[in-house]
C-alpha cells in the first residue's frame, strides 16, 4: 500500500479496513462474532478495491494532464544577445490576452524578459487562432507575391495543428472534470464509512474483554 498513489484520508481508511477485517475474521473463526458481520467484512474488501482502483485512475489522469501541460516548448532566446544557452526560467506571468507566459533571465547579459508565446496548450490554441486571423488579414494588403504564397501555405498547416490539438484538450478537460466530481463523491463516502468503522471497532474491542 505504501507504493499506491493514495491521499491521506484514503490511506487512513484502508488501514482501518484491514485492521477491522483481520479482527472480524479472527473472531468469526473462533465463534465470537456473529455471521452478520461477514457482510460488513466483504463490504470492506470491496471498498478497498474501489479506493485502490480510483487512486490508480486518478494517477493516470493527472499524469496525462501534467504531460499535456508540458507539451509546449518555448525555444526561448534572449532578445538582447539572441542566445538561449544561459537562460534561466524565473516565473510565469499573464499577458494582456490572459495567456500564461514564461519569464526568463539571461545570465549572459542580465536581461529579464517575458517570452511572447503561451506556455500551455490551452492558451496556445487561442494564440494560434489569433495568429491565423492576423495572417488572413495580412493577405488582404500584402503586395509581395512570394510572402503571400508563404502565408497561404502556412495557414492550413496551423489549422491542421489546431484540428489535432483541440480534441486532445477537450478530452483532458472532460477527464479532469469527471475526476473532480468522483473525488467529491469518494471523499463523502470515505468520511461516512470511516466513522462507521470506528464505531464497529469499538464494538469489536468489547468482545475482547476477559470474562469475570
Amino acid at each position: 500500500m505504501n507504493n499506491l498513489p493514495l491521499k491521506p484520508n484514503e490511506r487512513e481508511l484502508i488501514k482501518l479496513i484491514r485492521f477491522f477485517s483481520k479482527r472480524a475474521t479472527l473472531l468469526m473463526e473462533t465463534g465470537e462474532l456473529s455471521q452478520e458481520h461477514e457482510q460488513l467484512t466483504n463490504a470492506c474488501q470491496n471498498l478497498e478495491g474501489q479506493l485502490i482502483k480510483h487512486a490508480e485512475n486518478r494517477a493516470i489522469i493527472l499524469d496525462k494532464r501534467e504531460r499535456l501541460e508540458k507539451v509546449i516548448e518555448d525555444n526561448a532566446y534572449c532578445p538582447k544577445c539572441q542566445k538561449a544557452d544561459m537562460l534561466k526560467k524565473n516565473g510565469v506571468t499573464t499577458n494582456e490576452h490572459g495567456w500564461k507566459c514564461n519569464t526568463y533571465r539571461c545570465r549572459r547579459c542580465n536581461t529579464t524578459f517575458t517570452w511572447n508565446k503561451p506556455n500551455n496548450p490551452w492558451h496556445m490554441v487561442q494564440f494560434l487562432e489569433k495568429y491565423i486571423q492576423e495572417l488572413e488579414e495580412s493577405l488582404l494588403t500584402q503586395p509581395n507575391e512570394e510572402v503571400r504564397q508563404h502565408t497561404e501555405a502556412a495557414i492550413p498547416q496551423i489549422q491542421d495543428s489546431l484540428y489535432k490539438l483541440r480534441p486532445v484538450l477537450q478530452t483532458s478537460d472532460e477527464e479532469v472534470e469527471a475526476l473532480s466530481a468522483k473525488e467529491k463523491e469518494m471523499d463523502r463516502m470515505i468520511h461516512q464509512f470511516k466513522n462507521y468503522l470506528l464505531i464497529e471497532k469499538i464494538k469489536l474491542d468489547t468482545y475482547e474483554e476477559p470474562e469475570a
